[in-house]
């Protein structure tokens, strides 16, 4: 039976209060971004709304919208759910539409498989396939009526 030394059971406790300090710092450390994510989702409800009825939006409302996207962009994801956030506003750029376009280098299609591997598991209701494909044979249609 092997004994417990005093060094081993202070070495144990200092890396148990490492890791659990760590992971609190980890899941703290996206609470910025989680925020970020909460103000991007009512902007970006504000903008559908307003796109759906014919509503205008001011630039105030495109500055702040701007904004606080660029925050999410340049503000590092640490936990699943930033990365979430992340995938949302990558999602929502897209008309949910996250299917990759063969034309596009393998960087952005690899970019855009973890994106849709991360709505598919957390928000799948979010996915929209085809969306893009319809808004350009949309407009190519009015334009051809003008």
């Amino acid at each position: 039976m092997k004994l417990l030394s005093r060094r081993s059971v202070i070495f144990s406790a200092a890396v148990v209060s490492l890791v659990v300090s760590g992971n609190a710092q980890m899941a703290q450390s996206d609470g910025d971004l989680l925020e970020l994510g909460d103000q991007f989702d009512a902007i970006s409800r504000q903008l559908d709304l307003a796109i759906e009825h014919g509503l205008d939006v001011t630039w105030e409302t495109l500055g702040k919208f701007d904004g606080i996207a660029t925050q999410i962009i340049t503000t590092p994801a640490t936990t699943m759910e930033g990365l979430c956030v992340k995938a949302r506003v990558t999602c929502w750029g897209r008309l949910g539409d996250l299917d990759d376009s063969e034309h596009c280098p393998a960087d952005e299609r690899i970019a855009l498989s973890m994106t849709r591997d991360l709505i598919r598991l957390y928000h799948p209701h979010l996915e929209r396939p085809g969306a893009l494909t319809k808004l350009v044979e949309d407009i190519e249609r009015d334009a051809g009526r003008a």
